[in-house]
């Protein structure tokens, strides 16, 4: 069976959405996000099936401070 991406998704959620599917989360990796401390909510950024289920990699978000990056 193929899992549905839950990249971006949040933790809670991608959960859900593989639960939801039949799909087993053989295991959760986190990883910090470069440039900050992580304070935010865990997102998925990477998934990995397998026979056995589904491996999700995720992240916290990070507050960035200081300047405006936005291109307008």
């Amino acid at each position: 069976m193929k899992a549905p991406s839950v990249i971006c998704r949040s933790r809670s959620e991608a959960e859900g959405i593989l639960r939801e599917a039949g799909v087993r989360v053989t295991a959760i990796r986190r990883t910090a996000p470069a440039g900050g401390a992580p304070s935010g909510v865990e997102r998925v950024v990477r998934q990995r099936g397998s026979e056995e289920g589904v491996e999700l990699v995720v992240a916290a978000s990070v507050v960035l401070l200081g300047g405006d990056d936005r291109n307008d």
